[in-house]
């Protein structure tokens, strides 16, 4: 504990000053008096040695004695007068070196002495002032100390306690302040408790001790683990010297290092199965193109064992199958560029295609020290690829067909939206309307085919209908031909409608001689018809003569009986 009691110095009665001014005035006194007392009694002398009467020398002896009296007070007066301001000449600068002192020891650093002489008190005011410059100097060097000092023991993160050699604790810092605000009712002395042994062998031997200690604090239900170092304050001294610090307590809480530890483990042991149960083939070289690390499935792609680390295990002895490194591989350049690349290649020795990523590996420094592999065998994407772009060409072939089709069909073919506009048509169609395709597209496509508003309407309708129709109908132009028209809606996989198309056939010479055979008909209906009447007429004719016939028949009949039998049937 600091001791902050400061003395104080005093000017007392007893000054120098006082005592100057006394013994001016004792001096002057005294020697006043005797020279009255001399130069009076020297006077009667001569005075009655010169026959003056008695009376008169009386008289002349009171006059002169009154008259000294006065001088001699006056003198003795003037005299300390000049006594007084002397010894304020003198003392006065005694007196502030006193008030300096008095300042410096109230901790006033800053406080200096003026003296306007070039004496010996100058001098010692000069000396003050020296010696005050130096304590200023050397009380802010140790204040910047026991600054810096506390700001270190206050910020660091451990507990110190300091312990007695009598096992007592004498003081704590702020962070086990911090703690206690936590759980109040933890005391210090419960880790003196638990090093009770350690603080023993260390005030016996002076060594320093560490180790790992558990502590659940009062009123707590979590427990801690907290790194102690036991160290020696100062020289080891006996009992007898009385109760004194003797040992420093470093408590660090390490537990939050400790289940960091764990996570680290488990975060590694994480990664260890992350990186075995990838599928990908992944390994690690140093820049000697040794394989220095491989997971699960590189090992067994590449037949790499575990003995293999620890001997040269060269990468291309098990990518490429050769004994040096081929020439043009990719991955040898990322040593030389340090920049990662991707390539994809056919590896005969592994019969496969696999697309490799290196990746170059820095240590702290930014310094080269290897490459990292990530291997994907590609093979089936491959073959996908190649199906993919034979597919492609195939329909890229059946696309040029189409439309090949699609503008040497004689019939028109017009792609309409759910607006009834145009998105598409052939040549045909084109050479019908007489316009270039592009400016027929945008165009509603009853421009070209006439419809009335009704017709329209429902054709809208239709565009939006959810169901699959298709719709089919002739319809006869302004310039007098005849289309036959069908409509089909196209929907994507949702059934929503996306487009329709128009296909219409010109079939004027078709309507002509469905005309023509009309007229036909119905001449050859007048004709048949007249053939009929003819006929019927004729068939009458011929039933009646058969009628005709078969009475003559009987007639005959009948004249023959009577001609034979003479009777009449």
């Amino acid at each position: 504990m600091e001791n902050n009691s400061i003395v104080k110095i005093h000017a007392h009665k007893s000054s120098v000053r006082n005592n100057i001014l006394a013994a001016f005035f004792l001096i002057l006194a005294i020697s006043g008096i005797i020279i009255n007392i001399l130069f009076i009694s020297t006077l009667r002398t001569d005075l009655s040695e010169a026959g003056l009467a008695a009376s008169v020398i009386t008289e002349i002896s009171t006059h002169v004695t009154l008259v000294g009296s006065i001088v001699t007070a006056s003198s003795i007066l003037a005299v300390f007068l000049f006594g007084l301001f002397f010894a304020n000449t003198i003392t006065h600068p005694i007196r502030k070196l006193t008030q300096g002192m008095n300042d410096l020891a109230e901790g006033k650093w800053d406080t200096r002495i003026t003296i306007n002489s070039e004496d010996e008190l100058a001098q010692l005011a000069k000396g003050f002032n020296f010696m005050a410059e130096h304590i200023e100097h050397a009380m802010r060097e140790l204040s910047a100390a026991k600054e810096y000092t506390d700001n270190i023991v206050m910020s660091v993160p451990s507990i110190l306690i300091v312990v007695s050699n009598q096992m007592n604790v004498l003081s704590v810092n702020t962070a086990f302040q911090r703690l206690k605000d936590q759980y109040p009712e933890m005391i210090p002395d419960e880790f003196i408790r638990l090093l009770e042994c350690d603080i023993e062998m260390n005030l016996q031997t002076g060594d320093t001790i560490k180790k790992e200690i558990e502590f659940i604090p009062r009123g707590a239900e979590v427990s801690f683990i907290f790194s102690a170092l036991v160290s020696s304050i100062g020289k080891s001294r006996s009992a007898e010297d009385g109760e004194h610090a003797a040992v420093l307590l470093t408590i660090t809480n390490i537990t939050e290092r400790m289940k960091m530890k764990e996570l680290v483990l488990q975060s590694r042991q994480d990664w260890e199965d992350t990186f075995n149960t990838i599928p990908d083939m992944i390994t690690i070289h140093d820049k000697d193109y040794n394989i220095i690390m491989a997971n699960k499935a590189a090992k067994e792609t590449l037949n790499i064992h575990l003995m293999d680390f620890k001997k040269s295990c060269k990468c291309y002895e098990y990518y490429h199958g050769t004994e040096s490194v081929p020439k043009g591989c990719p991955s040898c350049n990322c040593l030389k560029t340090e920049e990662p690349a991707t390539f994809e290649i056919y590896e005969p020795h592994l019969k496969k295609f696999i697309e490799i990523r290196s990746i170059p590996r820095f240590n702290n420094s930014r310094q080269m020290i290897g490459l990292i592999h990530i291997v994907r065998d590609i093979t089936l994407r491959k073959e996908i690829e190649d199906e993919h772009n034979n597919l492609l060409i195939a329909i890229t072939k059946a696309k040029i067909e189409w439309e090949m089709t699609f503008d040497s069909v004689t019939e028109y073919i017009v792609l309409i939206d759910k607006d009834l506009k145009i998105t598409r048509c052939n040549k045909s169609f084109s050479t019908y309307v007489g316009k270039p395709v592009d400016n027929i597209i945008g165009h509603h496509c009853y421009e070209y085919f006439p419809c009335s508003s009704r017709q329209t309407e429902d054709c809208r309708l239709r565009m939006v209908s959810p169901q699959k129709l298709q719709t089919k109908r002739e319809l006869e132009t302004d310039n007098g031909r005849w289309l036959y028209i069908s409509h089909r809606p196209i929907q994507d996989d949702n059934k929503a409608h996306m487009r329709t198309v128009i296909i219409a056939t010109d079939v004027t010479e078709l309507k002509h001689a469905q005309q023509r055979i009309r007229e036909s008909e119905m001449e050859l209906k007048k004709k048949v018809d007249d053939l009929e009447k003819f006929y019927d007429m004729a068939i009458g004719r011929e039933i009646r003569m058969k009628e005709l016939k078969k009475e003559i028949k009987k007639l005959n009949k009948k004249l023959d009986d009577y001609e034979k039998n003479g009777v009449v049937t």
